[in-house]
């Protein structure tokens, strides 16, 4: 569970940026604390979903957008196990079976090569 609460917080960082919103105009958008809110964005707190809720309306996106981690712009050499897990499921749910199955191959071939 910490693995998505971080890369929530990961997200709504990169969202809030990409709106030129600093932390402070976003927090009072939302009816948050500063502090609240930058600790959301570390990751540091597991919020409610009045608080997702709040977060989201204030960014004015939509839901799926604080969810979808495939467009994630983060230094992936400090992410857990788990979390690059989530990254690598995000980044080909919505791809075809075709490619899927291209890629299922190509990681098959490079774990032979490396076995």
């Amino acid at each position: 569970m910490d693995s998505l609460v971080k890369l929530v917080g990961i997200n709504i960082k990169q969202i809030r940026k990409s709106k030129e919103l600093t932390q402070d105009e976003l927090a009072e958008k939302c009816g948050l604390q500063t502090s609240y809110l930058a600790g959301v964005e570390r990751g540091d707190r597991n919020i409610t979903l009045q608080t997702l809720e709040k977060i989201i309306v204030g960014l004015d996106v939509s839901p799926i957008h604080i969810f979808n981690f495939a467009s994630i712009n983060i230094d992936k050499k400090h992410l857990k196990k788990q979390e690059i897990l989530m990254l690598l499921k995000s980044m080909i749910e919505n791809r075809s079976e075709e490619e899927i199955r291209l890629i299922l191959n190509i990681a098959t071939d490079i774990f032979n090569t490396y076995k």
